[in-house]
């Protein structure tokens, strides 16, 4: 029995009638195993299998489930039907989709977006604080460890290492709030009409600039977006301090990218593309705003 079986009949009664079920692999996800469910040829469900170290990678499988039901229960995320204490999830379908690393937004959605995060920021604490500065220094410790022995990789590692130490913490302008750390393109579903937000694997409470400095870099906003996004979360924000603060956290964003890509690489024996990945992300100027 495959892994895909086990969760078929782990999740019982949700699938009474397997005969009937169709399973279809996403692309959409690359930590974890995502897959489609049809249930006479209907698409009802999404199953995220996990499939990395929660400890390496900073995670908390518990936080991550309680914030996913909570921005279900508000509106900002599909519901949750099913979960194990292995963090797998199954949530309902929905029939919006993904955007493309390429997006290029309407001024609008840019308000929809940063409305969306203002309402993810209102959410409840809980227990699991996330600074991307100690994230990338506990997956650099990580990465040391590993490439001891190798001239090569340590180079990596000395060159990331460089990266990091060149860069200062911003100064707090909001109080910390439970934060998504993660909304790229691909974990926001969206079309003219509804917005959801999904994948909340590293939500944390930190820093509200961090998430929105992860949409400013990773949506491809322009000035005038960035405003529109600052000025939409919170019309009272000094944008002044708050774009040199977005400023550094753009730089941690790419940086942690990387880090993560080469920890991936590192620690996952099945991975076949994730040191490929690393040096595209690295050699591209577009990506990678540090030195090479």
């Amino acid at each position: 029995m495959n892994v895909l079986s086990e969760y078929f009949v782990e999740m019982g009664k949700l699938l009474p009638n397997l005969s009937k079920v169709e399973a279809t692999l996403l692309t959409e996800g690359f930590s974890n195993k995502v897959y489609l469910l049809r249930v006479e040829q209907v698409p009802r469900f999404v199953l995220r299998i996990p499939c990395i170290d929660c400890d390496a990678f900073f995670v908390n499988r518990k936080v991550e489930i309680s914030t996913f039901k909570q921005a279900a229960s508000v509106g900002l995320s599909p519901e949750i039907v099913w979960t194990n204490d292995k963090g797998g999830i199954v949530c309902e379908f929905v029939s919006q989709s993904t955007m493309g690393w390429t997006v290029n937004h309407k001024n609008e959605d840019v308000k929809r977006i940063a409305l969306a995060l203002a309402k993810a920021h209102k959410l409840p604490a809980v227990d699991h604080k996330y600074s991307v500065f100690d994230v990338i220094d506990h997956y650099l410790k990580q990465i040391q460890a590993f490439v001891l022995d190798d001239e090569l990789l340590n180079c990596e590692y000395e060159y990331l290492l460089d990266c990091f130490q060149g860069l200062t913490q911003p100064q707090s302008l909001l109080p910390f709030v439970l934060c998504h750390n993660d909304l790229n393109p691909k974990n926001i579903l969206m079309d003219d009409d509804v917005l959801w937000l999904i994948d909340w694997e590293y939500t944390g409470v930190g820093d509200p600039l961090f998430d929105l400095s992860v949409v400013a870099k990773s949506h491809n906003l322009n000035d005038e977006q960035m405003e529109i996004l600052l000025s939409t979360y919170q019309a009272s924000l000094p944008l002044q301090e708050a774009r040199l603060a977005i400023h550094t956290y753009k730089q941690c964003y790419a940086l942690r990218e990387m880090a993560w890509l080469f920890l991936k690489h590192l620690i996952d024996s099945e991975d076949k593309i994730a040191l490929k990945q690393y040096f595209e992300f690295k050699t591209s100027p577009e990506l990678n705003t540090f030195h090479l």
